[in-house]
């Protein structure tokens, strides 16, 4: 993906997080994240939605952009937000 696709995945994704009112929150460390709720996942997901658009730009720090993608992506797809093929069909490129 490009660096620019990655921002407008991220993007839809802020979009949908924000119109359900999720905030952006880190999830504690010490937790797992099966003792986590739906919310607090989703949370979570927002919260590393601030950081990929600046470090997909950065190309020093592109693959922490595809990481943090693939969290948050696993993130929306384990609560359920998003299929897998729903989330596969995001990264393709049009």
């Amino acid at each position: 993906m490009t660096p620019e696709k990655i921002v407008s995945v991220i993007e839809m994704y802020k979009q949908r997080l924000e119109a359900e009112h999720i905030p952006a929150k880190r999830i504690d460390t010490n937790r797992s994240f099966k003792n986590c709720t739906t919310r607090e996942i989703l949370s979570h997901a927002h919260y590393l939605c601030e950081g990929v658009c600046r470090y997909a730009m950065d190309p020093e720090k592109f693959g922490k952009a595809n990481r943090h993608l693939t969290a948050i992506q696993m993130c929306l797809g384990f609560t359920g937000w998003y299929t897998l093929a729903e989330l596969m069909d995001h990264n393709r490129d049009r």
